[in-house]
């Protein structure tokens, strides 16, 4: 009984050394509250990226949302910034992981063709990768049919 009790011990200390490697924080209140201000109104890569890094821990619910409805926007209606996430996303590819996941249902119908038809048709070669995996991405999510937020 004794060394069960020892073994428990020891692989809940490795878990625990385990998610500290790993960068894991908790998302307190005061950075939920942070995030969820800011994720639905980003106006830039660059917004994206410094929100990105300090508060992907919290990206979950609503947060998660508003980070969504801002990547949408900016690849819909911003996309000749696509040179700076490209940039971004060239030297953090968790980064291309986060927007890519962003890529998805809530997004309205027309905003999943504008993105479409940017990433084919309006694609710099620089970002030629980037735009192949936002075309992947899109294949493997179906917007939502409200109108367009």
């Amino acid at each position: 009984m004794r060394r069960s009790a020892v073994v428990l011990f020891c692989l809940v200390i490795a878990a625990s050394v385990h998610v500290q490697a790993q960068g894991k924080r908790t998302c307190t209140k005061e950075d939920a509250i942070r995030a969820e201000t800011e994720s639905s109104s980003l106006q830039n890569w660059s917004e994206v990226y410094n929100s990105y890094r300090s508060s992907v821990h919290c990206d979950d619910a609503s947060i998660a949302e508003g980070y969504s409805n801002s990547i949408a926007h900016l690849l819909s209606e911003e996309w000749d910034t696509i040179d700076q996430l490209n940039q971004l996303v060239s030297r953090d590819r968790n980064f291309e992981q986060f927007v890519l996941r962003h890529i998805d249902e809530l997004m309205s119908p027309a905003q999943a063709e504008k993105i479409r038809e940017n990433a084919v048709a309006h694609c710099t070669r620089r970002a030629s990768r980037l735009c192949k995996s936002i075309s992947i991405r899109l294949e493997q999510t179906r917007p939502s049919q409200e109108p367009q937020r």
